[in-house]
């Protein structure tokens, strides 16, 4: 059976794994992320866990199709709670809200031991996501931003450090997206325009504190990534 193609982002996904570790799949659905990998020979082993038993019907169907069943163990899970520290060591948590995420991440506290690497991809929520690990002591490692069709995401590696300072300029809203690099000024645009609305919103209430410093954010990224803003916030943008 030919190996299939990862779509851009899972494949965001699997370009911030370490090679050779034991995976954990959160909400694998068909466990195409994981499967891959095995049959790509980059991990050892790997278990897919989803909170619906449908979801892993059909990765037990795509197990058996490619052959990784020795490999691949299939676990019904709300995100964690039914794995520990011993299941493995790099973690997806993708495809799901960024709210949701954090959730799994802070009721897991064997996450905090050394050695373990969080890979996220948020589909919403990515800054409430960053800002609340930075809160736990999760700063992100390294981050690539992905055009998966008509939608830009982020995805993003973590490990536990502990306590933190305050978190650096734009890295709620950039991360550590680096400009220059694939689909960053996409996302950088991306990041504008939801900017955009809250500024609007925030001048629709007069709260002009909030405004001041949406518009100076919205500069600092203007400055910061090779996007245009117009002059008037988004013209075009």
């Amino acid at each position: 059976m030919p190996l299939y193609t990862l779509s851009p982002r899972l494949a965001a996904c699997a370009s911030l794994l370490r090679p050779g570790r034991a995976l954990i799949d959160v909400g694998t659905d068909h466990a195409y992320l994981p499967i891959w990998l095995l049959k790509a020979g980059l991990i050892p082993q790997a278990v897919a866990c989803d909170v619906k038993p449908g979801p892993l019907k059909a990765a037990q169907r795509h197990a058996k199709l490619y052959q990784v069943g020795e490999e691949l163990r299939l676990v019904l899970s709300d995100g964690l709670q039914a794995l520990g520290p011993a299941d493995g060591d790099d973690i997806v948590i993708a495809g799901m809200g960024g709210e949701l995420i954090l959730r799994i991440i802070t009721e897991t506290r064997w996450l905090r031991a050394p050695g373990k690497r969080l890979i996220l991809q948020p589909m919403s929520a990515a800054g409430k996501l960053r800002g609340g690990l930075w809160e736990l002591g999760f700063p992100i490692i390294k981050e690539e931003a992905v055009q998966d069709g008509k939608k830009v995401y982020s995805a993003f590696a973590v490990s536990y450090t502990g306590q933190l300072p305050a978190a650096p300029p734009l890295y709620i809203t950039m991360g550590r997206l680096m400009p220059g690099e694939p689909g960053v000024s996409a996302y950088a645009v991306k990041t504008v325009r939801e900017l955009m609305k809250r500024l609007q919103g925030a001048e629709h209430e007069g709260d002009t504190e909030t405004a001041q410093s949406l518009r100076q954010e919205i500069e600092e990224i203007a400055r910061k990534y090779p996007i245009e803003t117009g002059g008037a916030y988004g013209k075009n943008l």
